[in-house]
Parts: C-alpha cells; structure tokens; sequence
C-alpha cells in the first residue's frame, strides 16, 4: 500500500494520502480493530454501555455546542435535498450529548427510542466508536478522516475530577506495559469557543484538558489521547440535568486509533505490537 503516497509509510500495510485519508491492510487492520477492542473492554468494564452513532450530524447540534465558534474552518458539510443541513461528524461526543439533550439523566431517552440502561442519579457513562472528519492540514498524523474511541461521563463536578483521573491513571499503565514512550502534557481545548489568551490561561490554571502525547516517525510530539474536563459547557447548551439537582459536568476521554497504531508501529513492528496490544488490560 505504498501508492500516492504523502510521506513514506510508517509499515507498509499503512498508507496516508496526500489528502490526509488512512489506508490499512492485512495485520494494519487487525491492529486498528485490536486496539478498539481492548479500551471498548476497558470501558464496558468500568460501566460504560456501548452506543453506535451515525457518521453524519445535524448542523442544529453542531450549533448547540458552538461547534462553528470553535472550530470554524473543520466541518465538512453534506447536503440533503429534503432534510436539510448535515455535517460528517468531528467528535464523537456530540452525539452523547445529542442523545441526552434536554433530560434529566436518570430517565430513560424515549425521544430516540433507546432506554439509557447506564444512567443513574450519579450521572452517565457512555462508550462509542465513530469515524470523524476535519478538515485539518493533512500529514501522516492529522487526518482527514479517523477512527476516534470515546467514553464519555456526565454527573457532579467531583465525580467527573475523579472519573477522569482514574482514565488518566488507566491509560499510564498501558503506556509502562505497551513500553511506549509518552508525556502527559496541559493542554488548551478549542471546544470553549475562540482561545484568547486569557481563555488559554483559565484552561491551564483549571488543568481542563491533557493530551498523552508520544513521537510520530518524524520525531515530533503527537497527541494519541486526549482526557477533558467541559464543566457545565455541554450540559448547559443541551439541556442536560442531574436528578438530584445537582450541577451536571461531562467529561470525556477520546482516542485516535490511527495514531495508536502508527505510534506503536513505528516503535516494534506489526507483530510484535499487535501482540502487546492484546495483553494490554
């Protein structure tokens, strides 16, 4: 799989196209679907249900969540000639979100016609694998189009620090067994609209978001994972309550599983990394 290629692969049953789309074959499949695998079991194993989402989202809930402020130049849009405006969807979370718009989370979501088995007076945990689109400045590590592994939390302000916390910790022991080298680093998120510098700082001073960030095959730093604490900025804009009156607070965890297995790829081979992978837990 070498063929219009941008760069040279990371292993030859990978490829990335000059429009930054990502190409795998043979083990470079098995690796992507692996690594999904071992954090879904990570998830499930914590309490998180699994949800399967359209690849496409309703431009109303990318304007909830102030998308357009946030990111102005990423979303790709798609036309319908009768149900109007869509986009291809840029995180996965939207969706979550997008589900448990205007509830209380202890009810179950009959608008959609799903009963939330995983919420409780506690909140909502929830798991969910999409392919996701922006439309960044292709190279072998920011793509066009990428498979993002997210759970995401809703609940108090304290239980969120925690859940979060204990991802952060989960996802370090991974990191010592799989022997790959990485930092977690303090991180500014654009999902809280236009980052001026006093938003930069806010972020900072608050540690909202991290990302675990390990060397590409040219030896720059990239961000495999990122861990984030919103506070009440999606629970506020889509209506989203606790039962025992309390504050709600999401949090989330992604994963790009592209970056994943070029990073570990890069490190130790096909073989010996899919290996590795599935002794990951």
């Amino acid at each position: 799989m070498t063929r219009g290629l941008r760069e040279p692969p990371v292993h030859q049953e990978f490829a990335v196209s000059p429009e930054g789309l990502f190409f795998c074959a043979g083990a470079g499949a098995e690796l992507v679907q692996t690594l999904d695998a071992q954090i879904r079991m990570a998830a499930h194993a914590a309490g998180a249900e699994e949800y399967r989402f359209p690849t496409i989202i309703a431009k109303q809930t990318l304007q909830r969540a102030d998308y357009f402020q946030s990111f102005p130049d990423y979303a790709l849009s798609v036309k319908h000639p009768v149900q109007g405006d869509y986009f291809l969807t840029p995180a996965a979370c939207y969706h979550c979100y997008e589900l448990l718009a205007d509830s209380v989370t202890s009810h179950s979501v009959t608008n959609h016609s799903i009963t939330n088995r995983s919420i409780t007076n506690q909140g909502a945990l929830m798991t969910c694998c999409s392919r996701c689109f922006r439309a960044d400045q292709p190279d072998q590590s920011h793509l066009l189009e990428f498979t993002m592994r997210e759970v995401v939390f809703i609940g108090g302000r304290g239980e969120a620090v925690e859940w979060r916390a204990s991802w952060m910790q989960r996802v370090e022991r991974w990191m010592n067994h799989l022997g790959l080298k990485s930092e977690l680093v303090p991180a500014n998120d654009h999902f809280f609209g236009e980052e001026t510098r006093g938003k930069k700082l806010l972020q900072q001073i608050k540690k909202l978001k991290y990302e675990l960030r390990v060397g590409d095959i040219s030896g720059s730093a990239m961000a495999i994972a990122s861990f984030n604490l919103h506070e009440q900025f999606f629970t506020s804009r889509f209506g989203i309550s606790l039962a025992d009156n309390r504050p709600a607070h999401s949090a989330c965890v992604a994963f790009g599983l592209e970056r994943w297995a070029m990073a570990l790829t890069a490190r130790y081979g096909m073989q010996e990394t899919i290996q590795r992978v599935e002794t990951m837990q």
